[in-house]
């Protein structure tokens, strides 16, 4: 092979590989665009858990912000239920919050009204999975009963108001002599803000999974390699 025919193929080679890189390269910024648009829509909800207790136990249920995009700076809610089969007791709040009010139940005992303020900016904009308080109650009757959400107001860092969907919690009482079943009391933990976060590597996936077009990127380098150590022999013969 003549040394200009030899320099034209790599030529062709490099181009061919630079086209490939940048093609995967292309992939690679496509992938992470797609996983996080700036200013994408958040289906943020206020949820309440659900909950089993026997009659004349209690129970804990979390009230909980799945999605807090421009941070919380506080909120006021009231967490009520729906029909006569427990009582509330009281709330509990996570240490996240520096300024508390006071837990409000109602004379009736059918709702309580919880206030807190991020004081310490500990709710950053982006956290997920922040717990808000935490409800006790004990049940009274066997029967089922929705705990709802009520007159909610929270605020984002920015003092925008944050207008979430309210998801209401079922607690289920029941009459363990009548049915037999064991339904010990149900006693949700107060995580602190941010336990709930998780790494993507810890699913156990490779790199290669976490950042898209990345086998992509060793294959276009290999083939080069390849082509141009051929071209190297042949030049040699």
């Amino acid at each position: 092979m003549s040394a200009d025919r030899t320099s034209a193929a790599l030529v062709a080679v490099l181009a061919l590989a630079a086209a490939l890189g940048a093609i995967a390269s292309g992939t690679v910024v496509a992938g992470a665009t797609a996983s996080a648009v700036p200013g994408e829509a958040v289906d943020t909800a206020i949820v309440v858990d659900d909950a089993t207790v026997e009659a004349g136990d209690d129970a804990t249920l979390r009230v909980v912000l799945t999605d807090a995009p421009d941070g919380l700076a506080g909120f006021e809610l009231t967490i009520a239920l729906a029909a006569d089969v427990a009582t509330v007791d009281g709330a509990r709040y996570p240490g996240a919050f520096g300024m508390t009010t006071e837990p409000a139940v109602s004379d009736d005992g059918r709702s309580v009204t919880v206030e807190a303020v991020d004081l310490d900016d500990e709710i950053t904009a982006g956290a997920t999975g922040v717990t808000l308080a935490a409800i006790d109650v004990t049940g009274t009757d066997a029967g089922e009963t929705d705990l709802t959400i009520e007159a909610v107001q929270a605020d984002a860092d920015g003092g925008d108001r944050i207008a979430p969907t309210l998801r209401a919690g079922k607690l289920t009482v029941v009459d363990d002599e009548a049915d037999g079943t064991d339904a010990s009391g149900s006693t949700a933990a107060v995580a602190p803000v941010g336990d709930e976060s998780t790494d993507a590597s810890a699913d156990g996936g490779s790199s290669a999974d976490l950042v898209p077009g990345f086998a992509a990127d060793v294959a276009v380098v290999a083939i080069g390699v390849i082509l141009v150590a051929a071209l190297w022999i042949e030049s040699r013969r």
